[in-house]
């Protein structure tokens, strides 16, 4: 998994975690980026600022992993492989489970050059278009989220009978809500990182904070500088001290939970975690590259819709709301079906694993 370098594959990690440890399983989780040395510490600080502030960059990067993956593999394995056979030695595994793709080969060829019989599990933790450096083709099983991604991986020539598909792991205190949201007096609009861009962000805000009878919440997150700027203009009157202003967060559960739209870019991880509480998505906006195709996930299944222009989305997000389509995606998100991927992958190891 990863601290660092994007909130998911940790967040995924800590589901699966839980769900074996309800079974009786020892479970340790392993950052890789740590044992690169100095080339590791670097690729974890570059990550968040790449992705907001030099998306080009980013693209330039991603197109690059995109096209020669096993390049990137080769350099992660050599960088990697002292510290993390040492680690697995020490811990002596009877299964590893890998959510981070940029180190799922790197495991592989250490196994197989240290003559370790170690079963690899690779959970995707991606949503409709993982990046080629997922692809394992060496891995004992593959979890993939759907169905469109299981197909893909057949028609890359991965063996049909090693691949299932598990839904998404979900933090167990993100429960799936089974009761319909009731709007009353107030639509509740929620932004968690509407934007990778600073700018962006501030207008999203100010543009949903004009919707009548709303009640609006942001979450920065550990975006600090998000979270300053946004208090300062609060002072200024810029934005109405109404607005509930939040920086990081330990009960991101309660505030899904207690409002009915969420705007946010499209990364997985937290589009799930509002499906799983009945809240509809506005896509606002994607790191490029990786998520580019997410939001199909959200539009084509009926769960909300794509806005990335923080110029319309007052327009846009208004008629969502007054066009009654906001109570539609309620209706839809009721009847969704996901599997929580985390209980799939515990009963898998259970049933399998001796």
């Amino acid at each position: 998994m990863s601290e660092r370098t994007g909130t998911g594959h940790k967040s995924a990690a800590k589901a699966i975690q839980k769900k074996l440890n309800d079974k009786g399983y020892e479970v340790k989780q392993i950052d890789c980026f740590p044992m690169m040395g100095k080339t590791g510490e670097w690729m974890e600080n570059v990550y968040i600022p790449l992705t907001t502030r030099f998306p080009l960059g980013w693209a330039i990067s991603y197109k690059f992993a995109q096209t020669f993956p096993n390049m990137i593999h080769n350099s992660m394995y050599r960088r990697v492989k002292k510290e993390l056979l040492k680690e697995i030695q020490e811990y002596n595994p009877d299964l590893i489970i890998t959510v981070h793709s940029m180190f799922c080969k790197a495991v592989s060829k250490l196994l197989k050059k240290n003559n370790l019989n170690i079963p690899l599990y690779v959970g995707v933790v991606d949503i409709v278009n993982p990046p080629n450096v997922w692809y394992n083709e060496f891995a004992d099983e593959v979890f993939v989220p759907t169905d469109i991604i299981k197909q893909d991986y057949i028609k890359k020539g991965f063996d049909e009978n090693k691949i299932i598909e598990y839904g998404f792991p979900v933090r167990d205190d993100i429960k799936k809500r089974t009761e319909p949201k009731k709007i009353e007096d107030k639509v509740k609009i929620l932004l968690v990182n509407p934007s990778v861009n600073l700018k962006k962000n501030i207008k999203f805000l100010k543009e949903v904070s004009r919707i009548e009878n709303s009640e609006v919440t942001i979450i920065c997150g550990r975006d600090e500088r998000l979270f300053n700027t946004l208090k300062k203009k609060q002072e200024d009157g810029e934005i109405s001290k109404s607005v509930n202003v939040y920086g990081f967060v330990t009960n991101m559960n309660e505030h899904l939970d207690n409002n009915h739209i969420l705007l946010t870019k499209a990364g997985p991880n937290m589009m799930v975690e509002a499906i799983n509480s009945l809240t509809a998505v506005v896509v606002t906006g994607h790191i490029s590259g990786q998520e580019n195709h997410n939001y199909e996930f959200i539009t084509k299944n009926g769960l909300g819709i794509k806005c990335e222009n923080p110029n319309k989305i007052y327009e846009e997000v208004n008629n969502f709301i007054k066009g009654k389509e906001l109570d539609k995606c309620l209706d839809n998100i009721l009847k969704f079906e996901l599997k929580n991927g985390a209980q799939v992958i515990a009963d898998f190891v259970s049933e399998n694993i001796k």
